[in-house]
């Protein structure tokens, strides 16, 4: 909390937090503050947390330790409902901007360039409770009976961009897909007669929640590089608007049939790889091609695309079928990457899965309704990200020895962190001047 407060400005951030509740009993700062701790120390669900509100411990977190207690948890969900996206997004917006000022991300990555993944992302989804901006789909469900009927199945989807690093990766922006009702009239244009508006009868789609966000993050994080994107974003439109705002793209390619991939096997044919290299520390193989400058995507107008192909094969079981990587590279990221640095960038579009998805889901209880809103579901999770980053800042720039001396798995390590965090809370003095 030390690090928090004179690094961050953590209390000051929190303070900048407000709702629409009119003259409430429990300020938006003390209702964020508690939802950000909820996060930090992992607490499971609303009904865990009700008996800590009470707590003196808990009170002199939160920074309202002359109150007997907090609130109940129905008020903290009730003020989720409506506070305000914006200044919530603020919170750790504003630590990620401080970080790059205190030159945390100085070094880069490969070829001295800041990456970012984008993907989608599902966290939950119900048969019962809904909201506004639930998605709905038909599945197929077997009764007691052994009789398969289709029911509806609601669930939240977000496209997420985060940041990948060598040594630490933090959330930059998410976008919710929205369902049709919600979606934005387009304009469209029809050659020879005049434009007409639309509303699409379709849900939204990853790609273009993605697109959305990939402005956004743009926009807000100008000193970002390259996004690295799996084989959805592997099309004309997105390279297009990637190139639009001066970033490069690696994104994987899958179709053998479509354009550019389909013209680089062409060229490479049956010709040995280009470049063989061995990975002693991964026991690995990797076989290389690379063909640059292709022109054949005539949906893409941003220029040439390389492309690359990998072919891996485990030392420690050559007998097995090798793993085969297909990369299209755009932007100044085609001469500043080597075949193999290429390579690594798309395999650590992984860090999206493990990293992100993986840990929030089952460490971090984005699993978990807390309550059902649209409004409420994004602050709660910009909060819960917000204490996410800051721990991961904390235990990367402050405690370089502290994985060291607990083993290699780095998410029992942050695990054991904050279980050293939750027996230290009842002895902690918070001076918030």
């Amino acid at each position: 909390m030390a690090y928090a407060q004179k690094v961050y400005r953590l209390p000051w951030l929190l303070s900048a937090i407000t709702d629409a509740r009119r003259a409430p009993r429990t300020p938006p700062r003390v209702v964020a503050a508690a939802v950000f701790f909820t996060g930090l120390l992992r607490i499971r669900s609303f009904n865990a947390l009700e008996p800590r509100l009470q707590e003196r411990s808990f009170l002199r977190l939160v920074g309202t330790e002359a109150e007997r207690r907090l609130s109940s948890v129905d008020t903290l969900s009730r003020a989720l409902w409506v506070m305000d996206l914006e200044a919530v997004r603020a919170l750790s917006v504003e630590m990620l901007r401080k970080a790059e000022r205190n030159k945390v991300f100085r070094d880069g990555w490969h070829g001295a360039l800041r990456y970012f993944a984008i993907d989608g992302w599902e966290p939950f989804s119900s048969r019962h409770r809904h909201c506004d901006e639930c998605l709905v789909r038909q599945v197929r469900v077997k009764g007691e009976d052994g009789i398969e009927t289709e029911v509806k199945e609601y669930y939240h989807r977000f496209a997420v961009a985060l940041l990948i690093d060598s040594r630490f990766d933090l959330l930059l922006d998410f976008e919710p897909l929205l369902p049709k009702d919600l979606r934005p009239v387009t304009v469209v244009k029809r050659k020879g007669k005049t434009p007409r508006l639309a509303k699409s009868d379709l849900d939204e789609g990853e790609l273009t929640a993605g697109t959305r966000l990939l402005r956004r993050v743009k926009a807000t994080f100008p000193w970002l590089d390259v996004v690295v994107a799996d084989a959805l974003y592997a099309n004309g439109p997105f390279l297009d608007a990637v190139s639009g705002l001066g970033l490069s793209a690696v994104v994987i390619a899958k179709k053998e049939t479509d354009e550019p991939l389909k013209e680089a096997l062409a060229l490479w044919g049956e010709t040995a790889p280009q470049t063989t290299l061995e990975d002693h520390e991964a026991r690995e193989r990797i076989d290389l091609w690379d063909c640059p400058d292709l022109e054949t995507l005539q949906s893409y107008h941003g220029g040439t695309i390389r492309c690359v192909r990998a072919r891996v094969t485990k030392l420690a079981h050559p007998d097995r079928e090798p793993g085969t990587w297909c990369m299209l590279v755009t932007g100044k990221a085609q001469r500043r990457l080597s075949p193999e640095k290429v390579l690594a960038v798309a395999r650590a579009r992984w860090h999206i899965e493990n990293t992100g998805f993986h840990q929030w889901t089952t460490r971090w209880c984005f699993d978990h309704v807390f309550t059902h809103d649209a409004n409420a579901i994004r602050a709660l999770f910009w909060l819960f990200f917000a204490a996410f980053n800051l721990l991961t800042l904390f235990l990367y720039c402050q405690l370089r020895s502290y994985g060291r001396d607990r083993g290699g798995n780095v998410t029992r390590t942050i695990s054991r962190l904050v279980d050293e965090m939750r027996d230290d809370l009842a002895r902690m003095e918070l001076d918030t001047s």
